[in-house]
């Protein structure tokens, strides 16, 4: 570069040099150049001005390939740019989560709470969590009121399924003290009898008065009538040990 710079400002400088020394029929190069300069021609100020010119127009073609590199580059900068934008973005919504761990907790809280298919174990578990970790949170008295709403939720799940315990075991009392009193008609008869052991019926009714195969049947009035009179006796089919049928006990041929 600076060769070419200099062969340029020597070429401006032969006919100043005169005829006599720029010897026309001579080719310009870097060794007539040379020349010139070893004879004295150039002096220490203009070769001065010469390496000035040079460095700056080095600069200035440097300075401009540059340029041209960036303009090349710029739309890759750009998204480059805008990517890591993006990236900070999602960060700081993700810091946010950390820095307000509260906020995220309530979220999962009322996402429970609002989920169909949540037990009430479940929203106690998280609701008292809260109350407990986040008490100056401005959703604490939300929290709380989930905890109690839901709290008496179960309590009176778990107080119906009591309730319905207790009035099954009432029912099946029953039912066993009408069997035991042969007040049964032959529907109720078979309700109560069906899927019940061999075991089970000798405990609640003794031995049968008599067996065939896998017939069980007890003699006298044992089926309730139409008017309210003990009727026939019972005819009780076992099938592995178990009650599948009952009917009325045929009469004696």
């Amino acid at each position: 570069m600076k060769r070419r710079v200099y062969l340029c400002v020597a070429a401006t400088l032969l006919p100043w040099l005169g005829a006599r020394h720029a010897q026309a029929d001579r080719q310009l190069s870097p060794d007539l150049i040379n020349q010139y300069d070893h004879a004295g021609y150039f002096t220490p100020n203009f070769k001065a001005a010469i390496h000035d010119y040079v460095d700056a127009s080095e600069r200035l073609d440097n300075a401009m390939a540059q340029q041209k590199k960036t303009e090349l580059e710029l739309p890759s900068l750009q998204k480059e740019a805008a990517d890591a934008q993006a990236k900070a973005l999602a960060l700081r919504e993700q810091l946010a989560l950390y820095d307000h761990p509260d906020e995220s907790d309530f979220t999962a809280l009322e996402a429970k709470v609002h989920d169909p298919t949540a037990r009430p174990e479940d929203v106690i578990t998280l609701a008292q969590a809260y109350v407990w970790t986040y008490p100056a949170s401005a959703h604490a008295a939300d929290a709380q009121n989930y905890l109690s709403t839901w709290q008496q939720k179960l309590a009176e799940q778990i107080q119906a399924a009591k309730d319905a315990e207790a009035a099954q075991a009432a029912a099946h009392a029953e039912l066993v003290r009408r069997a035991k009193a042969h007040d049964l008609n032959l529907t109720e008869w078979r309700d109560f009898l069906r899927g019940l052991s061999q075991d089970d019926l000798v405990q609640m009714f003794g031995q049968p008065s008599s067996k065939q195969d896998d017939y069980w049947f007890y003699d006298g009035g044992w089926i309730k009538s139409a008017d309210n009179n003990s009727g026939a006796g019972l005819q009780i089919n076992f099938e592995a040990g178990r009650v599948i049928n009952v009917d009325a006990k045929p009469p004696a041929p």
